[in-house]
């Protein structure tokens, strides 16, 4: 499929879920309400003892006030792996949040070679974190960052691989009227997304997962909570399908997938990764893109966590990622279980349709 970009895009309008399910919206592009999960309890899988899980309408009082020990991570396969990797996000977080007023005072941003996009001191000092906390406690384990990677080295095709994007939405960083970035640390065994942390500096907001065979659980928690543990998504889609997409989002875009998909809504968000976690929040049922330069980093933490509670991710050619292969050339598509397959087929057809609408308006030389 061919990468496109649409025209300018207009004001956007942020889509936020009560816990009562019902919709609101705010033209407050700053303002925006710190989400917690409406989604009602199902049952789980190989959760821990003293584990969590929210229901429709608790209160975060009251979320708290049943929360049980011990931690519901204890005891599980890469317990350990998951808190080193939550240490090296917070202090990432952290890194980025002391690091932005001085970005944006003194506009301390530089471009990437071959328009890899802009790189700040808070990507790289939390590159630096990161890396480090990962090094001391599995030094022998294989490591990808956005900011440290070579082209002219080949991604590991087996074992235990990290991938770090230490800020994720970098334009959104040195945006001062926008919130939409986040740190992601996620890890692949033999080529498998098993692990996913994310945490969003702004807000404290804090998801971790884990992927691996029987063991399946992800949490949430809001900035000095505890985990919670996330119920896994419901089988069910309603009648309008929500998608992820950067704000501002093009006026044209919403009708053009309720023509040619089914009724639909945007769900504005920046960052991938959090675009990815209004699937897992119960905000959106899919996020895709089509442009072909972003990489592994940019997916593995919320492939991990989305996956622990039975959503998914395929290429738009509903292939499986390949976590050898550094660029993701053939799209990605991020999905509730409610997404058929014949859902996924309009999608996928309606991306060809702009692909090659958009090779025909091109200038001949």
């Amino acid at each position: 499929l061919v990468a496109f970009r649409y025209l300018p895009r207009a004001t956007s309008v942020r889509i936020s879920r009560s816990v009562g399910g019902a919709h609101g919206a705010t033209n407050s592009h700053s303002q925006r309400p710190v989400l917690v999960h409406p989604r009602a309890p199902q049952p789980r899988r190989s959760m821990a003892p003293g584990s969590v899980v929210m229901s429709a309408g608790a209160s975060d009082s009251a979320r708290e006030a049943t929360q049980t020990e011990p931690c519901v991570w204890d005891n599980l396969a890469l317990s350990r792996e998951i808190q080193v990797a939550e240490a090296a996000c917070r202090e990432a977080a952290d890194i980025i949040l002391r690091a932005r007023p001085g970005v944006l005072e003194f506009n301390r941003v530089k471009e990437k070679d071959g328009g890899e996009g802009p790189v700040t001191e808070a990507d790289l000092k939390a590159d630096s974190a990161i890396r480090a906390h990962i090094a001391a406690a599995f030094p022998r384990d294989a490591l990808i960052s956005e900011e440290t990677y070579c082209d002219s080295v080949p991604l590991p095709t087996s074992g235990r691989v990290w991938m770090v994007d230490p800020l994720d939405g970098t334009k959104n960083f040195i945006n001062p009227d926008s919130t939409d970035f986040c740190v992601m640390i996620g890890m692949c065994i033999d080529g498998v997304p098993v692990l996913g942390v994310i945490m969003e500096p702004s807000t404290g907001r804090l998801w971790k997962g884990i992927n691996m065979g029987s063991v399946q659980q992800a949490t949430y928690s809001q900035r000095g909570g505890k985990d919670v543990v996330i119920d896994r998504l419901s089988g069910n889609l309603g009648p309008t399908l929500r998608f992820g997409a950067a704000p501002p989002v093009n006026p044209r875009f919403t009708p053009l997938v309720s023509k040619m998909v089914m009724p639909a809504v945007a769900v504005p968000m920046g960052s991938a990764g959090l675009k990815a976690m209004l699937i897992v929040d119960g905000l959106s049922d899919i996020y895709t893109s089509s442009f072909g330069q972003m990489s592994v980093w940019d997916i593995c933490a919320s492939h991990a966590i989305l996956a622990a509670i039975g959503g998914n991710l395929l290429t738009l050619k509903e292939e499986p990622i390949n976590y050898s292969n550094r660029c993701l050339r053939d799209g990605l598509f991020f999905y509730h279980p409610g997404v058929n397959a014949e859902i996924r087929k309009k999608v996928r057809d309606m991306y060809e349709f702009l692909a090659m609408h958009y090779a025909q308006r091109r200038p001949r030389v």
